[in-house]
């Protein structure tokens, strides 16, 4: 990597992922650099909802009237990653009714499409749903795998001549002097502007630089259950609460989320509470979800600026150093663009975005669709226009992970053109051990992958695994009850599966603790 460039992105969420997409294809000389792997922060931990507005158009039109707009331009720039489910806004008590009217007129006045129909039609398009169902509305939602739309942006960014520079940690800011350790080393690199697109960590990378930036956080959980119960997404006709959104992601049932404030950014808990508020919550909209099997729990933090009701972004200018905050996945484009116009004004670059016309990865899996036959929608459901990079690896079509599907090729696919470091990045990447097991045996298979084909070594290959259960763990400790008999059967499987002491330890620990 060159010592110099033109902007250095600070974040690697969909934001900064973003930015640097839109500041590459203006021509200019980006270099981002994510102190972990891409989206594995608040992005990562949301739950990919494509708003259509309607959540905000009482509360927050503003917000409301970007997520309109930027629903649609994302539909064209990016149909391969986001999946059109729709949304219905489902009301069951007096409180609810009431709150219709004033509901449907803000969504007008937002330039947000909403179509009340009967609940008798909304039973048919979700029969889960509660059947006291007393008022629905139509809205234009959509779903994305967060994971994959940044990877996509970074993917764009890169093909178009910007650096990706993943596990390097900013410790350092000084005039034009960016300053970073990856891989145990300090490197550093001169940029004309730097862009702190760090999310809930804009405060702490603003203070590197010697400069003040207010970011409030707050703790988002979500409850990930087993299978479908849901077609679209399906939300809460009342104004912004907890536990309002149930949605449909691959071959799960999200239900979130919490709203808490959060002072720690690195290591915070979920607490029962929430967990038997979302439950709660859930099963008053979708009683279904009472009868499916809870895999895990997950929490992020959301960059707040200013009070929590609204959810707009700041752009904020301090000389070179340009930080935007705030905001959310659905505008994540807008806040790219204006913080890419930003950066171009102290460069003098006179050229325009194009990012709202121009689609992120464009299509081009023909031959790999005649290669993969009936596996092809799968494939191209999980990676969209992404899956072309898959043919070099499509005769690898033996299957590692068995909950979701993923083969060796899509694994190698991962590891050598997705910007992966190890078998956690591969994971969010391709759902390698999201599935009901939760990795119990894909994760050592895809160790033993990539050992096979020279991309790690024997001990590599075993913290890797031990790292990637240990996170799954994570997620599966707040709801341990569901999980006992998972947590035995691991437990069971890694004693039989060579020296992996460490795994067994922690396993034992969790059986212990249920």
């Amino acid at each position: 990597m060159g010592s110099r460039c033109e902007v250095c992105v600070v974040g690697g969420g969909i934001t900064g992922a973003g930015i640097a997409r839109d500041l590459a294809l203006r021509g200019v000389e980006v270099v981002l650099l994510e102190k972990g792997d891409l989206a594995v922060g608040s992005t990562g931990r949301s739950h990919g909802l494509v708003h259509s507005g309607a959540r905000y158009a009482v509360t927050d039109p503003e917000t409301a009237r970007q997520c309109a707009s930027e629903n649609r331009i994302l539909r064209k720039i990016a149909p391969g990653f986001i999946h059109a489910t729709g949304g219905l806004f489902a009301g069951f008590g007096e409180e609810d009714l009431s709150y219709l009217e004033e509901f449907l007129k803000a969504c007008s006045s937002a330039g947000v499409e909403a179509r009340e129909i009967s609940p008798e039609e909304a039973l048919q398009q979700e029969p889960q749903l509660n059947p006291g169902l007393l008022a629905a509305v139509e809205v234009e939602d959509a779903v994305a795998d967060p994971f994959l739309l940044t990877v996509a942006n970074a993917f764009a960014a890169h093909r178009e001549g910007a650096q990706i520079e993943t596990y390097a940690r900013v410790v350092e800011v000084e005039g034009d002097r960016v300053s970073y350790l990856q891989n145990g080393k300090r490197r550093s690199i001169k940029a004309e502007v730097v862009v702190n697109a760090s999310g809930v960590w804009a405060g702490e990378v603003a203070k590197l630089a010697g400069r003040e930036v207010e970011v409030r956080a707050y703790r988002g959980t979500i409850l990930v259950y087993r299978g479908r119960a849901v077609r679209r997404v399906v939300n809460h006709l009342r104004r912004p609460s907890q536990g309002d959104i149930i949605l449909p992601h691959a071959s799960t049932t999200l239900v979130g989320t919490s709203f808490a404030p959060e002072t720690r950014l690195e290591k915070f808990s979920i607490t029962r509470r929430e967990v038997e508020l979302l439950k709660k919550e859930g099963e008053a909209k979708v009683p279904s979800l009472k009868r499916r099997s809870i895999i895990r729990a997950y929490a992020g933090l959301r960059p707040v600026v200013g009070g929590g009701e609204k959810r707009g972004f700041t752009i904020l200018e301090d000389g070179n150093f340009i930080t935007v905050a705030g905001g959310k996945f659905t505008t994540y484009r807008l806040m790219a663009e204006r913080a890419s116009d930003a950066a171009c004004r102290l460069l003098g670059v006179r050229a325009n975005c194009v990012t709202a016309r121009e689609e992120i990865v464009e299509e081009n899996t023909g031959e790999l669709r005649s290669v993969l036959g009936n596996v092809f929608d799968r494939v191209y459901a999980r990676y969209g226009p992404l899956a072309s990079g898959l043919l070099p690896y499509a005769s690898k079509a033996k299957t590692t992970c068995l909950c979701e599907g993923v083969t060796e090729g899509e694994v190698l696919f991962a590891a050598m053109e997705l910007f992966c470091r190890n078998i956690r990045d591969i994971r969010r990447r391709t759902r390698l051990g999201m599935g009901y097991c939760q990795g119990r045996r894909c994760t050592l298979e895809a160790a033993m992958t990539l050992f096979l084909e020279g991309l790690i070594t024997a001990p590599e290959a075993q913290m890797q695994v031990v790292n990637s259960l240990r996170e799954r763990w994570k997620g599966m400790l707040p709801v341990a009850e569901a999980n006992l008999k998972e947590a035995k059967l691991m437990e069971a499987t890694y004693a039989c599966a060579g020296n992996y002491d460490r795994i067994k330890r922690h396993i034992s620990g969790l059986v212990s603790f249920l």
